[in-house]
C-alpha cells in the first residue's frame, strides 16, 4: 500500500492509495453501460491503476462494457465522472483518465 502525502499550512494529509482506487471503483459504477466485474476477481483488482505525479493523478481503467453502448459516449462519461469525482473528494488535480475497453458483455439468450 502506497501512501500519498499532501502538506499544507493547516498540516497533513495522509491518503492510502486503495482510496483512490476505490473512488475511481465507486465512479465507475455510476456509469451506464459499464459491466461491473466481480469484486473478488483478478479483473477486479487489475481494472484500475493509479499513478501520482507531483501533484497530479493519472488513471488508466479497463472495463468491460454491455454490447449494446456506443463505446466513444460511454468512455467519455467515464472520464468525466472519474475526474470529477476524485477531484471533488480529494485535492488531488486529474491530468489523465485512460479508458481502455478490453471487454464486450452480450446479453444470453
Amino acid at each position: 500500500m502506497k501512501v500519498i502525502n499532501r502538506f499544507d499550512e493547516s498540516g497533513r494529509l495522509v491518503y492510502s492509495s486503495e482510496i483512490i482506487r476505490d473512488i475511481v471503483d465507486c465512479a465507475l459504477v455510476e456509469v451506464e453501460g459499464v459491466v461491473k466485474y466481480p469484486d473478488d476477481s483478478k479483473q477486479a483488482k487489475d481494472s484500475i491503476k493509479v499513478e501520482y505525479v507531483e501533484d497530479e493523478v493519472f488513471i488508466d481503467v479497463y472495463v468491460k462494457l454491455a454490447y449494446n453502448v456506443e463505446v466513444s459516449d460511454v468512455a467519455s462519461s467515464i472520464q468525466s465522472t472519474v475526474k470529477n469525482t476524485i477531484e471533488n473528494m480529494t485535492e488531488f488535480k486529474v491530468k489523465d483518465v485512460n479508458v481502455h475497453v478490453i471487454d464486450v458483455e452480450f446479453e444470453e439468450n
